[in-house]
Formats: structure tokens, C-alpha cells, sequence
């Protein structure tokens, strides 16, 4: 049975941090012969390969070969909804599945939008202050805080920063938004679709990869060398999509998130890559015998 053990390691591309007098260190936990039961190992691991095949493929084009690293960065956006805990307690569904089973839509319902142009009434206001104040000294500088589309729904985003750091801080958001609700007598639902006939809530991925260097392999940027690496890597992520698309629907397709499908949300099982019409009529032209350089991105 000594196969059956498994180990922590320190994920050290993620900093450590104290919380309640308590140092956290982000981890990765693997079995005895390397198999990963986690959902950290499978993305250090990804990002492994994009370091390794990215300064290949630097190499091989003769473009940011001063490079020593490739990074994945993440820019997340948490949707939740935010509900007085007295009522919250008074719902088995919710307090059992983190979704109501049973009830029926307000009249108003989301019709107009009228929740996400409305100001943030003041409890909200307060406890995501309050909670974007201690991911500020947790080392998580927050961005963006709204109202979003259904009633009681909200948004929180911070600053992007390196893949693995950002997964970890979501988890860390999550836990903190609960806790600093509860203090204020509200609660925080992060199910994917709490309430049925209205939009779920999303947890959005802004993601790019660059050098050490400062170069985006997703950015036109002003130089030819900046515009030649944005064409290729806007070529090797369709190719990767056209061929892995079955991993990236498995990622994201699944139970929770097909059911918060049914207002304005976007299939989990349609993938698109939308460039833009002046990138794709660039496109047009080089698959029609012209150059590679030669995108600008404008404004229309």
C-alpha cells in the first residue's frame, strides 16, 4: 500500500501570505507516481509546456530571443450574488445546494438591465469595500467592483497578474467575500446559477501570454516585431483550439455551468475566437498570398 500515498509540494510560482495569524503556502498534491489529484498540478503543468514550446517557437521565428521565460497571465472576474443571511437561512434548497429548487420570478425580474446601471445600494457598497480593502493587503489589488445584470448580482475583478497566483487568489476571494458578508448579516451565493430565469454567474477568464522580456504574444503592439509575434499568436492558439477543442469544452462544459445557461450567458459548449474584422481581413490576405506584416489595430 506505500503506492497509495500522496505528497504536497510548494507551488513557488505562488507567494505565500498569513491570514488570521495562519501562513498559507499554495500547493500542488500529487500521488506516489506523479499523477495529479488536484486542480493546481494540471495547470503548473501547462504552464511548463507554454514556457517550453513558447521560446521554441521564439526561437524558431527569430523574434524576443533575449528571453529566458514565457508566462500565462490571468485576469479573472467573480460573479456572485449577495442576499440578506436571515433569508438565506430560511431556504433548505439554499442552504443545501447552493441553488433554489422551488420558487417563482418577481414580476420585474431583470427586464431593462435595470440592476447593472443602478448605483450599489449601501450594505453591498460597504461589505465589497470592505472586502477589497483586505485583498489589498493580502497582496490582491482589486480593479473593479459593480453591479452586474440580474438583481442582487455583483462583480468583482482584480489587476491580472501570473496564472497560477491569480487561481490562487480567486480561491482566496471566494473565502473572504463569504466570510466579510456574513459579518454584515448578508451572504454570499457563488453558485453558477442560483435562481432560475435569470443570468448566472460567470467567473470570466482574461488571459495572455508574454516574455520576461515584456512582449504579448496577444498584443498588435507599434514595431513589426510586436505585430509578427501577435500573427502567430493568434495562428498557433486557432490551431490549438481547432485541435484540442474536446480538453477546452471538458474544462468548462460541465454540470454547474451548462445549468447556468437560460438568460444572456454564453454557451459553455460554443467556442468562438472573434479577432476582429480588421484582423480577420488581414487574414483573408495572407491565406490569399500576401505578407504576414502589415496589421495595424485601429480604431474605427
Amino acid at each position: 500500500t506505500h503506492t497509495a500515498a500522496a505528497f504536497t509540494t510548494w507551488d513557488r510560482s505562488s507567494p505565500c501570505f498569513v491570514l488570521d495569524r495562519v501562513l498559507r503556502v499554495p500547493c500542488a498534491f500529487v500521488t506516489h507516481l506523479g499523477a495529479s489529484i488536484d486542480e493546481k498540478t494540471p495547470l503548473l503543468r501547462s504552464n511548463d509546456a507554454v514556457h517550453k514550446q513558447g521560446l521554441r517557437l521564439l526561437k524558431n521565428i527569430k523574434i524576443c530571443t533575449d528571453a529566458k521565460a514565457i508566462h500565462s497571465f490571468l485576469g479573472w472576474e467573480q460573479e456572485f450574488f449577495i442576499i440578506p443571511a436571515a433569508m438565506y437561512r430560511k431556504r433548505p434548497d439554499l442552504l443545501n445546494c447552493g441553488r433554489t429548487l422551488i420558487g417563482k420570478l418577481p414580476q420585474r425580474n431583470q427586464v431593462g438591465d435595470f440592476n447593472y446601471f443602478a448605483p450599489l445600494c449601501k450594505q453591498v457598497e460597504t461589505l465589497l469595500f470592505n472586502v477589497s480593502a483586505l485583498m489589498l493587503k493580502l497582496g490582491v489589488p482589486m480593479a473593479v467592483l459593480h453591479n452586474e445584470v440580474a438583481p442582487g448580482q455583483h462583480e468583482m475583478s482584480p489587476i491580472y497578474c501570473q496564472s497560477t497566483f491569480s487561481a490562487d487568489n480567486n480561491v482566496l476571494f471566494m473565502e473572504v467575500l463569504e466570510r466579510e458578508a456574513e459579518k454584515l448579516g448578508l451572504h454570499a451565493l457563488m453558485h453558477e446559477k442560483p435562481f432560475k430565469g435569470i443570468n448566472g454567474s460567470g467567473k470570466h477568464n482574461n488571459w495572455s501570454v508574454g516574455t520576461d522580456t515584456g512582449m504579448n504574444f496577444f498584443y498588435p503592439g507599434k514595431t513589426d516585431e510586436a505585430r509578427m509575434l501577435f500573427v502567430t499568436g493568434i495562428a498557433c492558439l486557432a490551431y490549438g483550439l481547432c485541435q484540442h477543442n474536446e480538453v477546452v469544452r471538458c474544462c468548462v462544459a460541465h454540470a454547474g455551468n451548462d445549468h447556468r445557461l437560460g438568460a444572456q450567458e454564453a454557451p459553455p459548449a460554443i467556442i468562438s475566437l472573434y479577432p476582429g474584422t480588421g484582423f480577420e481581413a488581414h487574414v483573408d490576405k495572407i491565406i490569399g498570398g500576401g505578407p504576414i506584416l502589415g496589421y495595424k489595430a485601429e480604431k474605427a
